[in-house]
């Protein structure tokens, strides 16, 4: 992976920005639309109406700029509803220091990062750059293939049953093919439910889920003896089998009707459009337009740009989610490149901050670490708990894939496991003495290899809790560092006002 992949689901908010900086991951969110915000620094408003709150390493952030994020992030469980506004400006300014040390390691000039967002705002974009026009002459030009490949003839929605014949199938497979299929049909003439027999006998699986119903068809959308079949049916009437390259089928003819006008079905046929991606498409027309009307002066970049300052013009508020895109991105990277990431991986760190604040890491009731047992014989446990306790760090599997279960599965070993009563029904019954379990079909025997501990044996038995509090210190102390390195400035009397004025 790319190392700076902003993939979608993991563009932060402000929240999750103020969440990371407490040493938790990202949430997931959706994105927001944004243009090129890379290596801008605008501000919305002006002096006279919209002062400023705080200034950063000379960066200022107005008023407005910061009701923005405050109002926004207050509603979101687990971030700051809580907060006042005085508590969500330190944090807001913790934000604001880790994008100040993401620019100052120059971040937003790598080209994975500025491809990545570019993307993303292309992709936001498109809203604003969709040509209405474009996209109902291509639905237009569908309805005219539809209506050109009905000749005047019926839409038709059957169900099927398929009975398949394999292509080399011999006499005898065919004859029995032919045979369910007329019994099927028999039952079905007696009053049986179609959909249940489709669901249970049908070879086409996609169709059989539906209890056999087919999409929409018309002419020459299926092989010809189905085709012929089919539009000799009138709704609610049932075929007798017929034979295809596929095998026999059965068919209920569901609906039919002819094609409605454009106007009925462009609502639906746009709709199917987008799907498909016709959004992107026309948006690519149009800028295609725009820099052909330009005389060729203008970049696919310029043309861009120039549409969304527009935009942001008209929309303060836009100006604010592109900043909060950008510099979250930011954000976050410095923060996994400066804490998070060295944290979770300095094993030597860990296992010292585990010694010094072992205290903080009791259990209150003792957890199972080890493996569990299916044999098929009781004599297979000492060969498997020896290659376990030889491979336990390795690969066991292969192991027992070479020794054990060479010829065939005679043993399933599951885990390592770190649990506590109640988290596994089977070291509940082993270990903890608790309510048998059912064997499994033709693994009778049910053990377990490891042992029971009543506190943990090293930081590795906690390491998630001991990773989040030692991202929390490092984070600590790096956020002290980034406070005497860049000026902070706060302006109490306008911080006052926010949502007040």
């Amino acid at each position: 992976m790319r190392k700076f992949q902003l993939r979608k689901q993991l563009l932060l908010t402000f929240s999750a920005l103020l969440l990371a900086a407490s040493g938790v991951q990202a949430v997931n969110i959706l994105p927001v639309p944004g243009f090129s915000y890379i290596g801008s620094a605008h501000v919305v408003g002006t002096p006279d109406n919209d002062p400023v709150v705080l200034t950063v390493n000379g960066v200022p952030v107005t008023r407005s700029e910061f009701e923005y994020a405050y109002n926004k992030n207050r509603d979101i469980e687990g971030a700051v509803e809580q907060k006042s506004v005085r508590e969500f400006a330190d944090m807001y300014v913790d934000y604001r220091l880790k994008v100040a040390a993401a620019l100052d390691a120059r971040l937003d000039t790598v080209s994975a990062f500025r491809q990545e967002y570019r993307a993303n705002r292309d992709m936001q974009l498109t809203p604003f750059l969709v040509d209405t026009c474009f996209i109902d002459s291509i639905a237009h030009s569908q309805y005219k293939q539809i209506e050109t490949a009905l000749a005047g003839q019926d839409m038709l929605r059957p169900a099927h049953i398929l009975i398949a014949v394999p292509q080399n199938a011999t006499a005898e497979q065919a004859e029995a093919a032919k045979q369910t299929a007329d019994s099927l049909y028999a039952a079905l003439k007696a009053g049986a439910d179609f959909a249940a027999l489709a669901k249970q006998h049908s070879k086409d699986p996609g169709s059989a889920r539906q209890g056999g119903l087919l999409p929409w068809i018309g002419p020459n959308n299926t092989v010809k003896e189905f085709e012929t079949a089919a539009y000799a049916l009138q709704a609610g009437e049932m075929s007798q089998p017929v034979l295809t390259q596929f095998g026999y089928h059965i068919i209920l003819m569901k609906e039919r009707k002819t094609l409605e006008s454009y106007e009925s079905l462009r609502s639906m046929l746009i709709t199917n459009l987008k799907r498909q991606g016709i959004e992107e498409a026309s948006m690519e027309y149009r800028i295609k337009k725009m820099i052909e009307a330009s005389g060729g002066r203008l970049t696919r970049e310029e043309v861009i740009e120039q549409v969304m300052n527009t935009e942001v013009n008209s929309r303060p508020e836009l100006k604010y989610l592109i900043k909060e895109y950008h510099d979250g991105s930011l954000a976050f990277e410095i923060t996994k490149i400066k804490v998070l990431d060295p944290a979770a991986n300095d094993a030597e760190a860990l296992e010292a901050y585990y010694k010094k604040h072992k205290k903080n890491y009791q259990w209150d009731e003792p957890r199972f670490k080890g493996f569990v047992l299916l044999l098929k014989d009781a004599s297979l446990k000492k060969p498997v708990q020896k290659i376990l306790k030889k491979y336990a760090d390795a690969d066991w599997r292969a192991e027992l894939k070479k020794t054990v279960n060479r010829d065939s599965t005679q043993v399933f070993v599951t885990g390592p496991y770190l649990a506590k009563q109640g988290e596994n029904k089977y070291i509940d019954m082993v270990v903890f003495g608790k309510e048998a379990v059912k064997p499994v079909a033709k693994f009778p025997i049910t053990d377990v290899y490891g042992k029971l501990l009543k506190k943990p044996s090293g930081y590795l038995d906690v390491k998630s809790l001991v990773v989040s509090d030692y991202q929390d210190v490092m984070m600590k102390a790096w956020l002290e560092e980034l406070r005497a390195k860049y000026k902070v400035e706060i302006n109490e009397e306008v911080l006052a006002t926010v949502n007040n004025h």
